[in-house]
């Protein structure tokens, strides 16, 4: 039997004690309150009490090396691969941003149609369905289905 205590073990203890003491702490709350940090805790919390299990009683043999040898392409010059990550940062505060301004329903479709003409130079017919798609993902489950209220954009709370 290995030690009853790693890192792995101590990482997957630590995550079950979070997602026990959210079901802990959301008992006593009235359903849907308590419905979202149960419905992501219980699985959260069976899955690490099976990764500390394994991390004991597997036989899982130590390897040579990293779990994942990273390493850097190749392929790329040095420059564009900056050039990329810059961009790549730049639409993400982007988004960041207009979510601030518009708010996160309005945001997300804005966004995809953004990055699918301007970055990813898509079709026009591409672009078009999957803005209508991110548009009625956003209203259909968050709104309509769910009844989560989104903070209204920095914009839209002048008029109001």
């Amino acid at each position: 039997m290995k030690r009853l205590l790693n890192l792995r073990g101590a990482l997957s203890l630590a995550t079950a004690c979070v997602a026990g003491y959210a079901l802990y702490a959301s008992w006593s709350w009235p359903f849907r309150t308590a419905l979202f940090p149960r419905v992501i805790a219980l699985p959260i919390l069976f899955l690490a009490l099976i990764e500390w299990a394994l991390s004991v009683w597997g036989s899982e043999k130590e390897g040579e090396g990293h779990a994942v040898d990273f390493q850097f392409t190749d392929t790329v010059e040095p420059a564009l691969a900056r050039k990329r990550t810059i961009a790549i940062i730049i639409w993400t505060l982007g988004f960041l941003v207009l979510i601030l301004l518009v708010g996160f329903p309005l945001a997300v479709p804005i966004f995809v149609f953004a990055y699918l003409k301007i970055a990813g130079q898509e079709p026009w017919t591409l672009t078009i369905a999957l803005t209508a798609i991110s548009w009625l993902s956003m209203e259909g489950l968050f709104n309509r289905l769910l009844h989560l209220p989104f903070p209204e954009g920095l914009i839209f709370g002048l008029w109001t």
